[in-house]
């Protein structure tokens, strides 16, 4: 019988998501677990693995808004069977990476950058909606890689292209006074992560009245408890110890902890702290959950899983959502202080700089000390200014003496 393929749930609040690509040709044999499509919510995108072994149906073409439960696709146990859902379910198109990687190893092609293959006529092969889209975006098809059949230019590759920011074709020359004096070197389309990040840096700003409180802390005891619990086990991440702290500080300032639903100011029970990356595809925060309850060495074990998940795109919406606090270091790229801004629902954040030596005065004489700046943005209509740098203080206190988070 055959296999369904259906859209996952991967989040309490997904509802739909797009359908980007299909990994595989139509009636192309996939094994379990290999990516057979490419899915993108509001949130992460999402490489969805074969549910089994079979040779793909795709009933759903790449670029449909598709629900939750919802069947795109089949597996057939073999021809026969591919044969009668093709009678029921008409197979749609699909790009075909591995298919053209196959075409152009047997003519001795180079795929990773190759232009898209020629009509006799001269134009380039492409869909119609290919071509719409190359116009609307002033994009030249002789540099996109086409992935439909026999090298064909479809949407998906005019999305990809526009993701990567493909140069726009070059406009004619004309004088200063015909011509415009600004144009653009390349576009790049706000969708996916991007759209989020738009969404929710404009609502924060929009809706919160956010202050930043700032302030520095000896890092000493830090690098100290860091350097023993990596010395026991694998190397930790301050990102680890700095995120328990956090956990601990909440517990003491259970008003940091907060959130505002309607006219009501949400004191959460749980404590999920957020952890900013970046690994070039735009702002995630991914949560740990439950911190409070957790161990230094089963933060720093959970953090290792989120980065692994983050960079191979399995990040699911319970990863990404329901955070009470966040965590933003800069520190691995030379930033000393800046203004984090809160992520909401959230009504705080931590922004956290680098480690460096720099001159203090202790019993009378100037010494070098291992210093960090702590910068605290908080939501003035919820928090206060004494909680907010009361909270701070603890924190601070925290990094410089660990042993107050027992």
């Amino acid at each position: 019988m055959a296999i369904e393929i259906q859209i996952p749930k991967l989040g309490l609040t997904m509802e739909e998501a797009a359908l980007v690509c299909w990994k595989f040709a139509s009636a192309q044999m996939i094994k379990k677990d290999e990516i057979v499509l490419v899915i993108e919510t509001d949130k992460v995108t999402f490489e969805m693995p074969s549910p089994g072994d079979g040779l793909l149906h795709p009933v759903i073409p790449a670029g449909t808004r598709v629900v939750v439960g919802q069947i795109v696709g089949y597996l057939a146990a073999d021809k026969d069977e591919l044969e009668k859902l093709a009678a029921q379910h008409p197979a749609v198109e699909t790009a075909a990476p591995k298919e053209v990687e196959e075409a152009a190893q047997a003519t001795g092609t180079d795929t990773s950058g190759a232009a898209a293959p020629v009509e006799p006529q001269g134009r380039f092969k492409a869909s119609p909606v290919a071509r719409a889209m190359a116009k609307t975006h002033g994009m030249n098809l002789a540099g996109i890689r086409g992935t439909g059949p026999g090298g064909r230019i479809i949407r998906a590759d005019i999305l990809k292209a526009l993701e990567k920011g493909v140069p726009v074709q070059a406009a004619p020359m004309q004088s200063p006074a015909a011509g415009e004096l600004l144009s653009a070197a390349r576009e790049i389309p706000i969708t996916g992560i991007r759209k989020v990040i738009f969404k929710n840096m404009h609502l924060s700003l929009s809706t919160q009245a956010q202050l930043t409180l700032h302030t520095e802390a000896s890092a000493e005891a830090l690098i100290r408890i860091r350097q023993r619990i990596s010395a026991l086990e694998d190397k930790i991440p301050y990102n680890a110890i700095i995120v328990k702290i956090i956990a601990q500080a909440l517990k003491q300032h259970p008003m940091v902890n907060a959130g505002v639903s309607g006219e009501v100011i949400k004191i959460w029970s749980q404590i999920h702290v957020g952890v900013a990356m970046d690994f070039g595809k735009g702002l995630i925060v991914p949560k740990v959950r439950y911190a409070e309850t957790k161990t230094i060495r089963e933060i720093a074990a959970d953090l290792e899983r989120l980065i692994e998940a983050a960079k191979a795109n399995r990040l699911s919406l319970d990863d990404l959502t329901m955070g009470t606090f966040t965590l933003t270091n800069l520190g691995a790229w030379d930033i000393d202080n800046f203004t984090p801004i809160v992520n909401p629902p959230e009504s705080a954040i931590l922004g956290v700089g680098r480690i460096l030596p720099k001159p203090v005065i202790k019993n009378g004489a100037v010494v070098a000390e291992q210093r960090m700046a702590l910068s605290l943005t908080f939501d003035h209509r919820i928090i206060d200014g004494t909680p907010g740098a009361s909270f701070l203080k603890t924190v601070k206190d925290m990094i410089e003496e660990p042993s107050l988070m027992l």
